[in-house]
């Protein structure tokens, strides 16, 4: 016996999964699951077959095993996948299941379609509706050993990639809600899954069938020197956290000036003396010139200063914001005009 290869798309998939050694050694489900990778491996064919199995739940639901993973259902992505879920979906309404009750479970990492309502006698003409050539499904009957179950896929929100010109994406920004369930929301108020468009009072009506969700508060800015949107900022908080790591404190600890244009590149030199010359006036940076040399220094007296910039990029001298190029994360572009 050797491993499924493209060819056995071909066959039946009971008939392929009857050939594994795994279905030999009685692991009818680990042969399914053997089935279903092959499946899903070959979803970006063309001319792609994806392998359906049915059987009951442990309480005598209708089910399908759809080779879909329960993260490419929660993603939304990739297009194939998608595809597939959303076809098999439609071909679950037209078998007959209650929309507002269909539940999308996972089994060992698959997508699992409860499917209360389902027709099993028309279920498998709904399927050969929905994926035209060179697309072809085949439904296969579950060993009567496998009764699959898992926890619910949770749904909530819209993923964060969604296509921007998919009706169903408009939707379910609109109402904050995840695109499967406003498809089954739709199909169980006679409303179709896959409409080109969608008129703007569908959102409202959507809203009164409880597809109200919240978008989360916004995530509190990046506060890391690396994100800081400033070039100028961010080099001055380098070279204060340089400073700092190398215990530069006090008139005793001092350095080059020249030192603080290093880490930056060549023609941005200027630039980083620059903002050396403001850490100094603003009285971040205390010199030294008895050496010989120009010598700079962390001011002990400007501690709270240093570390208000350095750890999140604020300042309260105007002089010193008056050199950055972009608000420090957190605050808003000053008015124009301002």
């Amino acid at each position: 016996m050797t491993p499924l290869g493209v060819q056995d798309l071909s066959r039946d998939p009971l008939d392929a999964a009857r050939a594994l050694p795994a279905w030999d050694r009685g692991d009818h489900d680990e042969a399914v699951r053997e089935t279903i990778a092959l499946s899903r491996k070959h979803l970006n064919d063309r001319a792609y077959v994806a392998w359906i199995w049915a059987g009951t739940s442990p309480a005598g639901c209708p089910v399908w095993i759809i080779p879909v993973s329960a993260q490419e259902v929660r993603d939304m992505d990739p297009r194939r996948a998608v595809e597939v879920l959303m076809r098999s979906l439609r071909a679950t309404i037209t078998a007959g299941a209650m929309a507002d009750a269909i539940g999308i479970s996972e089994w060992d990492g698959l997508a699992l379609l409860t499917l209360p309502g389902l027709d099993p006698e028309i279920a498998g003409l709904a399927l050969a509706e929905q994926y035209p050539p060179p697309a072809r499904v085949v439904l296969a009957r579950l060993p009567d050993s496998i009764h699959p179950d898992g926890p619910p896929v949770v749904l909530t929100g819209p993923p964060a990639r969604l296509d921007p010109a998919d009706p169903l994406s408009t939707l379910a920004t609109a109402t904050w809600s995840h695109p499967v369930r406003v498809a089954l929301a739709l199909a169980a108020h006679g409303q179709a899954m896959d409409a080109p468009a969608y008129p703007p009072e569908i959102v409202t009506e959507l809203r009164r069938w409880g597809l109200d969700g919240v978008p989360p508060p916004p995530a509190a800015p990046s506060r890391a020197i690396e994100d800081d949107p400033c070039p100028r900022r961010r080099h001055a908080r380098k070279v204060l956290r340089r400073l700092d790591g190398q215990s530069k404190w006090g008139p005793q600890h001092h350095t080059e000036f020249d030192y603080l244009y290093r880490g930056a590149a060549a023609d941005e030199r200027a630039n980083a003396l620059e903002v050396g010359e403001a850490l100094v006036r603003a009285g971040l940076l205390g010199e030294k010139r008895s050496v010989g040399q120009r010598h700079v220094y962390l001011r002990r007296e400007a501690l709270p200063a240093i570390h208000a910039l350095m750890d999140r990029g604020e300042t309260r001298d105007p002089a010193l914001r008056a050199e950055w190029t972009a608000p420090a994360p957190g605050e808003h572009a000053p008015p124009p005009g301002t």
